[in-house]
This record gives structure tokens, sequence and C-alpha cells, in this order.
């Protein structure tokens, strides 16, 4: 069966930075850090928009960004990941059981509760009857939804398919996690997050896009060269993994010229990729994005569309260096993520050849 090449034709992002160059963010009141929403109404008409949460109303317009800026108005496939799905509407449902004795509840955040939400809202508002699938896998959320797309393109199952990566914070369950250790004690300035020897990151929220196609065109970003998700047991070694992945592309560490990592200023999350990712001459530069967009458990979707950019782009931005080490060209970058130790997913980005 014939294979076919992957790539990102299409990008949308709504998060914690403001549309342009990238910025370090502020801490907010509330401790952690809130998406810069646009203004709604230009995508979505207001006699729907009263009805939609916000992780509802980002997760469309990211998804509308995406498709125009790759060209296609029908995708062949609307893939998610979420690992809270809508957070907010949960709250507010089962407080309102609480509060009303489970009696005359108003349906409309149950239905909006669910983790299929966003998916389900941007194919009615394309009128999409095509292939529609939401994973929730905690901090792997996305990089599953992007396998499956990915896979199905590369079999030929599939044209193309829109990926989305969408969660939001609530004061409330902000705290919950905070209490478990999560979250860092107090705010502190973001350029100080990979200096900290502590527990715990910077809560942060956003809804991330990305256009698969199995062709090439002049929207084009990156090609997907490869994924693979890896469930750690027994005495699995990621060491060796992680280079059975390259050795499987035809490439070692030495030839990679960029690892964006999940870095979150956590220590025992950190020491995964400082074992990995050495320092060296012939090791490749380090970036980073978390201290940009804040964790959660979809933020890896705003790093690959920094990834993505830096292939299109050859250009480098320099808040998202960790550790520089000259490269003529960007050629290839590893995207890694993992999960508390136990769950990593590599991905293979590498620039399109004319």
């Amino acid at each position: 069966m014939k294979q076919h090449n992957v790539y990102i034709n299409g990008v949308g992002s709504i998060s914690i930075q403001e549309e342009g160059a990238l910025a370090l963010p502020d801490w907010g009141e509330e401790n952690y850090l809130r998406c810069i929403d646009p203004p709604f109404a230009q995508y979505i008409s207001p006699a729907l928009l009263r009805r939609m949460s916000k992780v509802v109303k980002r997760g469309i317009v990211s998804a509308l960004l995406a498709l125009k800026d790759g060209g296609i108005e029908m995708p062949d496939a609307i893939i998610s990941g979420t690992g809270l799905g809508c957070i907010e509407d949960t709250e507010k449902f089962l407080s309102a059981m609480i509060e009303q004795n489970e009696q005359f509840l108003q349906p409309t955040h149950f239905i909006q509760s669910t983790h299929n939400t966003v998916s389900s809202q941007i194919a009615i508002m394309l009128k999409c009857y095509n292939y529609n699938n939401t994973f929730s896998h905690l901090g792997i959320s996305l990089e599953n939804a992007l396998f499956d797309g990915f896979l199905q393109i590369k079999m030929g199952m599939l044209s193309n398919a829109l990926i989305n990566g969408c969660d939001e914070m609530t004061p409330d369950y902000h705290l919950m996690l905070k209490k478990v250790g999560f979250w860092k004690d107090t705010p502190f300035q973001m350029e100080d997050m990979y200096q900290a020897i502590t527990s715990g990151t910077v809560a942060g929220e956003g809804c991330n896009s990305l256009l698969l196609s199995n062709e090439k065109n002049e929207h084009t970003y990156a090609e997907v060269k490869d994924i693979q998700l890896i469930h750690l047991r027994n005495n699995n070694n990621i060491e060796e993994l992680l280079e059975h992945f390259l050795d499987r592309n035809g490439l070692t560490l030495s030839e990679i010229d960029a690892v964006m990592s999940g870095i979150n200023g956590d220590i025992q999350n950190d020491a995964v990729y400082d074992k990995l990712y050495k320092e060296g001459e012939n090791n490749p530069t380090q970036l980073i994005y978390r201290h940009l967009s804040g964790d959660f458990f979809t933020s890896s979707g705003f790093g690959l569309i920094q990834s993505a950019l830096v292939l299109k782009n050859q250009n480098i931005e320099p808040l998202l260096f960790r550790k520089e080490n000259k490269k003529n060209k960007i050629r290839h970058i590893l995207f890694h993520n993992h999960y508390k130790n136990s769950t990593h997913a590599l991905i293979l980005l590498s620039v399109c050849s004319n």
C-alpha cells in the first residue's frame, strides 16, 4: 500500500500571547495565565455565541483560522484532543445539581460539558459530516489526535485532517490542582521559570489547531515525518527508544537541528529532558515554549505551532531558546513531550524540500 507524505498546511492559535511577536506573559490576579480572546463576533454569529462557553468559542475560532491559513473550507476529518473537556460547564452543572437539590436543572451546561463538545460544534459550524473524533488522554491528548490524523492520511484514508487541542482553566480547578502540588506556590518572573529548582509549574490555557494534508502547497509549514507514542513499562529505556525512533528515520541525535521539549519548570518533569539532551558541541539546539503558553494538558499544540513556524521561516524567536547551538539551516526538529515520564510523544518535523 502506498504511503503518503503528511504536511502541516495551516495553523491557528488562541493563547495567552497577543497576535504578533512572542512576549513573556504577566501573571494575572487569578495566579494563572488567561487567554487573550479575539473578537468572537467576527467569526461566530452573536445568536450562537450566547450559548457557547469560552473554550468552545476559542476552539471554533482557532479551527477556522487554521482552515483559512491552509486554504481549505471543508476538512475530511475533525480530530480533537483535550485533557479536561469543557470543565467550566461541568462545574456549573454540578454546582447547580447541589444548589437545586437535583431538580429543575437547565440542560445547556450538561450538554456542553462533554469532552467532544468542541469537535461537535466545529462540525456544526462547518456543516461537516465527515470523520469526527475526540481523544482525552491527559497530557498526551493532542498527540493522540495528531497521531490519528497522521496515520489516516499516511495510509490514504484521508486527504486532510483538522487537528485541535483545547483546554481551559477555572479558579476552582486551579485551586484543586494547587493543593496536590501541580503549580508553583507564588508568582515569579517567567524568565526565571527554568532556573527554579522547585516542583510545580505555571497554569495556562489555550486552543491550538493544525491542518494536516497529503499535499504541500504555498501554505505549507513543515512535513510531519514520523510520530511515536510510547508508554513506558517495566524496564523500558526512553534513551534506547529515542535512538530507535531516530534510527528508523535515518537520523542520529547529532543530525537533529533542534529539540522542542515540554520543559515546564518542574524539577522532576525537566530532569527527563536534561538527561536526554545534554549540552555538547554536536547536540541539537534546545527550544522551549511553556513559559510563553503556560502549562495545560494540550499546551503541546502551542509548541508544535512554534516548531512549524521555525521550519517555515528558518528563524528562531529569541524567547524560544534554552540552549543554542549554531546551525546554518534548520532541517529537522524533534518535538518531545512526556506526561509524568510514563507516556512520551516523539514527533519528527522536517523542512519541506522543493
